[in-house]
């Protein structure tokens, strides 16, 4: 047994001896195709990582270029650079995976080819909200140089389009070369994306973003202008702050979608970081339009208190800002933004909750305008690689936010027009028999414009029914006496009380030839009156009543107080 183990091991030792040689050259084989296999993957990462990019320019309307690593961070010259000072800044630029949250200046080439059989003028639309300068050119392959355009917000001459920068390249048939760019800005918000419209296409898109942003701009300053038109007649607060709302927030928007720079040439300072500047101001204004909304002050003192101390805040923030550099202002901006984002669509959740239905369209507009803005704040943090303008959905949101706010506020001034007629109607309605009180009498004669009769009546017997039956029976004469007198009156006028137990009867009078039978019928009337209450009871009861017409008076005090004279007479002789 112990002769045949090491028989084998014998065997084994010569098999290695006499292949020696072949293992070692397999043992060098596979070792150098390894290498090699390595090196390949490490030089083909690295020209995927540093090649330049290419795009074929063919019969597609629009074509994306992938973002990633695209940029090269680059010195920040705050002029538009000449393509020899471009050229030596690509030279030393570092290549960056994504421009989002970069500052400064970046530079690209793109290696473009027309594949048309024609000339054809193709748009490059780059995605960039802040930018200051831009610049770009247009290398041919023979080494011929063309300046393209200036396309940033300071001192650009591109095609205007909305939250969008853009230039034009035209191109030969079948012509190749290279297309250089340069941006530079305080914040890339988000990654600068380079995409490519042929004419039809990128004519097509100007037209729609355009006009989306100029109609929501102007929607949003006529509602502003009917709110401070509102605030001029009623002087309530809230249409004040309303105003300030609608008309920053749309005012803001307007500013930062570039449409002021596109109107206006501006050569010395950015116009879209003035958006930023004055958010605070806007949201300070909501704080207190929904404050004054609600009536926090009174029905919910804790959501005041936030509010109030938001708005604060945020006034202090706006004067502050200015003064700051543009990343603290960015900061804070987004921070309010997020602040104010559940603060809004939670009050407005919890005031539907309280059956205040002024909220339906606070909510509604705030839930709209509230989550498309947290989407935008957070596309200024993550990458989001969607074919959508962001900025468009919360400018659409907005307007929409704007309307439903107005509506809120429409509410509103309808609850305080029911309550003011509500309130007008108490002061000028005597509680006890529901008839005109002493201010509706003297609204009555001041409103009266031709002839007149004013009948003075008192009731008599009251005190004695007040003493015998008491107060409560007393009040009920005084109900009867008013219910069976406006019965009888049947359209010729309106009854009112002036005193405890006196009244006031109110007639037009058309001619003169009217007031005889006016007269007679008046006087039937009571008397019936008189006998009706005695009928139901109250034996005491009765009516003295002097008539007057503006026929033999000067004017209406004179006759009321001839009224007042007869009415007595009419007392003295029945005794």
């Amino acid at each position: 047994m112990k002769h045949g183990v090491l028989t084998g091991y014998k065997n084994i030792l010569n098999f290695i001896y006499r292949y020696q040689n072949y293992i070692r050259i397999l043992k060098f084989v596979i070792t150098k195709y390894t290498a090699c296999f390595a090196l390949l993957i490490f030089s083909l990462t690295a020209i995927s990582i540093s090649a330049q990019p290419y795009v074929k320019l063919d019969n597609l309307n629009k074509i994306k270029l992938n973002e990633h690593n695209l940029w090269y961070q680059t010195q920040s010259i705050e002029i538009n650079p000449s393509f020899a000072k471009l050229s030596q800044l690509y030279k030393d630029a570092k290549q960056v995976t994504s421009t989002l949250g970069g500052r400064g200046a970046y530079i690209t080439k793109i290696k473009l080819i027309n594949t048309k059989g024609h000339e054809d003028t193709w748009f490059v639309k780059l995605h960039t909200n802040y930018l200051d300068l831009g610049t770009a050119y247009w290398q041919r392959d023979s080494g011929e140089v063309i300046t393209l355009a200036n396309f940033g917000q300071i001192g650009g001459t591109n095609p205007k389009l909305a939250h969008s920068q853009a230039f034009s390249l035209s191109l030969n048939q079948q012509e190749t070369g290279t297309l250089w760019i340069y941006i530079e800005a305080k914040m890339f918000a988000t990654p600068v994306t380079v995409k490519f419209y042929n004419k039809a296409a990128f004519y097509n898109k100007q037209f729609f973003v355009n006009s989306i942003t100029s109609i929501s701009f102007a929607v949003m300053l006529t509602l502003a202008l009917i709110a401070f038109f509102i605030y001029l007649r009623t002087k309530y607060l809230v249409t004040l702050a309303c105003t300030g709302y609608i008309g920053i927030q749309g005012l803001g928007w307007f500013l930062a979608s570039g449409s002021f720079g596109h109107l206006f040439a501006v050569s010395t300072f950015n116009p879209v970081y003035i958006a930023i500047w004055i958010f605070p101001f806007a949201i300070a204004s909501a704080c207190q339009f929904t404050n004054l909304l609600f009536n926090c002050q009174q029905d919910h003192p804790k959501l005041a208190k936030t509010f109030n101390l938001l708005s604060i805040v945020c006034l202090s923030l706006g004067l502050f800002m200015p003064f700051s550099s543009f990343a603290q202002s960015y900061l804070i901006s987004h921070v309010i933004a997020t602040l104010w984002i559940p603060l809004c669509i939670g009050t407005g959740i919890f005031m539907l909750a309280q059956k205040d239905f002024r909220a339906k369209y606070y909510l509604i507009g705030n839930l709209l305008y509230g989550l498309t803005l947290m989407g935008y704040v957070l596309s200024h943090l993550y990458k989001i690689d969607w074919d959508i303008s962001l900025e468009l959905i919360v400018q659409i949101a907005l307007t929409i936010d704007c309307i439903c706010i107005l509506l809120s506020l429409a509410e509103w001034l309808q609850i305080q027009q029911k309550e003011f007629h509500r309130t007008y109607a108490i002061s000028r309605i005597d509680p006890l028999t529901q008839i005109g009180n002493r201010f509706a009498q003297n609204e009555k004669l001041a409103s009266l414009k031709g002839h007149y009769c004013i009948t003075f009546i008192d009731l008599d017997g009251f005190k004695k029914i007040n003493d015998k039956l008491g107060h409560d029976e007393g009040d009920k004469v005084l109900i009867a006496t008013a219910d069976i007198m406006q019965k009888k009156l049947q359209g010729l006028g309106s009854i009112f009380r002036c005193g405890g137990d006196e009244f006031i009867w109110v007639v037009s009078i058309k001619s003169s030839q009217q007031v005889k039978p006016l007269l007679l019928k008046l006087s039937d009337l009571l008397i019936e009156t008189a006998k009706e209450l005695q009928e139901k009871g109250w034996k005491d009861a009765g009516l003295s009543f002097g008539i007057a017409t503006s026929f033999e008076t000067l004017n209406q005090s004179e006759c009321l107080s001839l009224a007042d004279k007869r009415m007595y007479k009419y007392k003295q002789d029945k005794q």
